[in-house]
């Protein structure tokens, strides 16, 4: 950790958070990374079904 003095209160940094974010600029982040979302949950499921179809098929059996 550096030495150092802190500057800003809690009280200044609330202030920040607040005017720094708001809902225009929440929600222009949250659908830039909703495509990389609905893309991680799809390959997440199919890989995930994918080993179980390959689990189960070297006993011969396949449950979803």
């Amino acid at each position: 950790m550096s030495e150092g003095t802190v500057t800003n209160s809690m009280t200044d940094i609330v202030t920040q958070l607040n005017t720094g974010i708001n809902s225009s600029t929440l929600f222009s982040t949250v659908g830039q990374l909703m495509p990389w979302v609905i893309t991680l949950t799809i390959a997440s499921l199919g890989l995930y079904f994918l080993r179980k179809l390959i689990k189960g098929a070297g006993k011969g059996k396949v449950r979803f």
